[in-house]
């Protein structure tokens, strides 16, 4: 069993989004926005992919469509573990910090959405 798994207080859903980036600089403003792949969120992180390898306890914030059409603002965390799938490719374990209630909210009906969603292809 992957150990990884056993740690994770929720469930992760694969959702593979299109996503932006909000690299911080030292003083904690947005400094760049870089295009990225969520490819699995829970109540509690993200898996995210992109070109760029962050460092391990780096604060990143993200955001995607779903988010923007709702007027949510950008979700803050910070970075795990990463790793390196290719020269052009990788990954990253994203903890949230201090999201919403709204956020968390949202987040939460998303995971149950698609897990059911999930459940019900499965059963055909």
């Amino acid at each position: 069993m992957d150990p990884m798994k056993e740690r994770r207080k929720h469930s992760r859903i694969t959702i593979n989004k299109h996503a932006w980036i909000y690299n911080f600089d030292g003083d904690g403003s947005p400094d760049s926005l870089e295009d990225c792949l969520i490819v699995d969120i829970s109540e509690s992180g993200a898996c995210i992919q992109c070109a760029a390898c962050y460092q391990e306890g780096q604060p990143l914030a993200f955001t995607y469509q779903y988010l923007m059409e709702n007027g949510l603002r950008p979700v803050v965390g910070v970075v795990m573990w990463s790793k390196r799938l290719s020269e052009k490719d990788c990954r990253h374990g994203v903890k949230f910090l201090g999201l919403s209630t709204q956020m968390l909210h949202k987040i939460r009906n998303q995971v149950l959405l698609m897990t059911e969603e999930k459940s019900e292809s499965d059963g055909e």
